[in-house]
């Protein structure tokens, strides 16, 4: 069976490395991008069957992945995760079509069950 591609895109070291090693741990295959501009650029050569971002990062936010997402791969889920837990960062997100939505700090079990979740 083909393992599952996830592209992970947050402007945090330290919070993608640990999502590259829990989700590899978990048998997906995993690309990173440091920021959005990075992950819109890997979308077409990585293909991924999920894109998981953060919500606030320099240039190109968390909103800009998934507007572009949606409108090149429509079918692809997108799962947003962020410290901004207002409102109007969640509505904007649920009217571009977002499959889910994370608080900061990830609970990684949580986290998991989210992504197998958009996954099916």
């Amino acid at each position: 069976m083909e393992k599952k591609r996830i592209l992970v895109a947050d402007d945090d070291h330290a919070t993608r490395e640990a999502l590259l090693d829990l989700l590899t741990e978990e048998c997906y295959d995993v690309a990173v991008a440091a920021d959005g501009q990075e992950a819109v650029t890997l979308l077409s050569s990585f293909q991924p069957d999920l894109v998981l971002t953060d919500f606030n990062m320099p240039g190109l936010d968390g909103i800009g992945v998934l507007a572009h997402v949606k409108n090149v791969y429509p079918t692809t889920p997108v799962i947003i995760f962020t410290a901004d837990t207002t409102i109007d960062a969640q509505r904007k997100a649920q009217a571009l079509g977002v499959q889910d939505y994370l608080n900061k700090p990830l609970d990684l079990t949580d986290t998991l069950e989210r992504i197998a979740q958009a996954l099916t």
